[in-house]
């Protein structure tokens, strides 16, 4: 048995995948199925028994079986199957289990697990997390939880690219200012990188956790589901066979458009059938407004950007599955007056993440991936000057800074005699950052007590603090006295100590199957 396992993770919203970086540079590994990616679909077929991939994703039983659930990490979202009780993180660490079992496969077994897995650049401090917690429970030691731009760009930048065997030897170097426009099966996201010898440096980042490819087939369906009961006005949409045929046709008429120009669709529901023409000039039609979002987010890190001295765009990189569809690159060209490049869409993450892993694990310094920060931070505060005693939040490290990003706010007591201080922080929410409590989202909270008998107005200093994994803590003192507390608080939306312990007893005695 080998002493350690290094691996990069892909973890997908639509897609996960593994690779490591061996003699012959990195090597993605493909499943038990011969596959590189792994659909990240988990059916629980019984109560110890959960299939994950593509006999999940075909699974004919959809009330025991969850997809997308990237989109629901870091949010109190609670599933139960076969009377078990399943979480975000759960369910992703099923996924990250299965992937792991395929390099045990082909590796042979370690005593140790460790990885970079790589989140959305625009994950916020629940989202990953929720990540790390998941990675935990499925008895994987973190090296760090890694942007998927950087991943992208390490791989385009100076990494050993996977053909369709998951190996190659063309090593490329690239210096300058790189967009990634990165859309995935589920989620996008945009960031502005600075490569160099040293390294890549992000410049800002945004995006949308609730965007990507999944939503062009979402339009597809709907379109194929319409034609068909104007054909057939009795047919049921609903009925279970048609719409997970209705769901792998739309994924393969989706890739299919990305060759050829048009395709005849084939559906059949009960004793009706007929066959629908789709062409592309339709689909570019159905998620116009999709491209349109996802534009508008690439304005906003432009603008972000030249806030911070970067004007001029060298290349643009499209990353992820999704950037397949023609009308995406078309769109982005027309839009920045730049040809964009890709370097194996669905692949590009997690080769980077593997030569990351890589760079983590030798001996050697690391290469430098600097962050930014992906959302603003900031406590819940009370306007004593009104009379209503609004709350709002202010911000005290705000997005894009770089990471580790430190910052420290002073604030005063409200009442004579106040001997704790109960403080929240709350992290943008919105696409834009706020002071409206609405459009933020409390992550941490906690009570500082203990405090001497303060008279209102009474300084308290808090100083918030981002490591280069975009995770949070708080350190709050007061002044006079030397009191000071490394506070203990909970992030929303992740489970607790307790829970976590009773979903590790529940993943631990399941057999995971692809």
């Amino acid at each position: 048995m080998g002493e350690e396992l290094v691996l990069g993770i892909d973890l997908g919203t639509t897609y996960s995948a593994v690779a490591t970086v061996d003699s012959g540079g990195v090597a993605v590994i493909r499943n038990r199925l011969g596959e590189l990616t792994t659909p990240s679909v988990v059916h629980f077929a019984a109560a110890d028994t959960a299939v994950v991939g593509a006999a999940a994703q075909h699974s004919a039983d959809p009330d025991n079986t969850v997809a997308l659930i990237k989109r629901r990490m870091g949010t109190e979202f609670e599933l139960e199957f076969h009377g078990v009780r399943h979480t975000p993180e759960s369910v992703s660490a099923l996924i990250l289990r299965s992937l792991v079992d395929d390099a045990v496969a082909e590796l042979g077994p370690h005593r140790t697990v460790r990885a970079v897995i790589t989140v959305p650049a625009y994950f916020g401090i629940r989202e990953r997390e929720a990540t790390l917690q998941a990675a935990h429970l499925a008895g994987i030691e973190v090296l760090e939880v890694l942007s998927e731009p950087i991943a992208a760009a390490l791989h385009y930048t100076g990494g050993i690219p996977a053909g369709t065997t998951g190996r190659s030897g063309d090593v490329r170097s690239r210096t300058g200012a790189v967009l990634v426009y990165d859309l995935g099966g589920g989620t996008f996201d945009t960031t502005v990188l600075r490569t160099g010898v040293d390294g890549v440096h992000v410049v800002a980042t945004d995006g949308d956790s609730r965007l990507g490819g999944a939503d062009w087939n979402e339009r597809i369906r709907e379109h194929l589901a319409a034609a068909f009961v104007r054909e057939f006005p009795a047919a049921d949409p609903d009925d279970e066979e048609f719409r997970l045929h209705l769901q792998d046709a739309s994924e393969q008429v989706k890739r299919q458009l990305s060759a050829v120009t048009s395709r005849r669709v084939a559906l059949c529901c009960g004793d009706d059938a007929m066959t629908v023409e789709l062409d592309r000039a339709t689909l570019d039609e159905l998620g116009a407004d999709l491209v349109d979002r996802t534009l508008r987010i690439v304005d906003r890190v432009l603008a972000a950007a030249a806030e911070k001295g970067v004007t001029n765009i060298d290349e643009v990189l499209l990353v992820g599955g999704a950037t397949r569809l023609p009308a995406i690159s078309r769109a982005v060209h027309q839009h920045l007056g730049l040809a964009p490049k890709t370097a194996d869409p669905d692949l590009a993450v997690v080769c980077g993440a593997a030569l990351r892993a890589h760079q983590l694990a030798s001996a050697g310094r690391p290469r430098t991936t600097a962050a930014v920060v992906p959302r603003s931070f900031g406590l819940l505060l009370q306007d004593s000057y009104r009379e209503d005693g609004r709350s709002f939040v202010q911000h005290l490290v705000h997005r894009n800074e770089p990471l580790p990003a430190v910052a420290t706010g002073r604030f005063a007591t409200v009442l004579n005699g106040q001997r704790s201080v109960r403080i929240q922080v709350f992290e943008q929410s919105g696409d834009v950052p706020s002071p409206e409590v609405a459009h933020n989202r409390r992550v941490l909270d906690g009570e500082f007590t203990g405090l001497p008998d303060l008279p209102a107005g009474a300084v308290i200093e808090v100083t918030l603090r981002v490591s280069a994994d975009g995770l949070l803590s708080v350190t709050a003192r007061e002044p006079l006295s030397g009191a000071a507390l490394e506070l203990s608080a909970y992030v929303d939306g992740v489970v607790d100590a307790a829970a976590s312990r009773e979903l590790a007893g529940t993943i631990a005695g399941l057999t995971v199957r692809c």
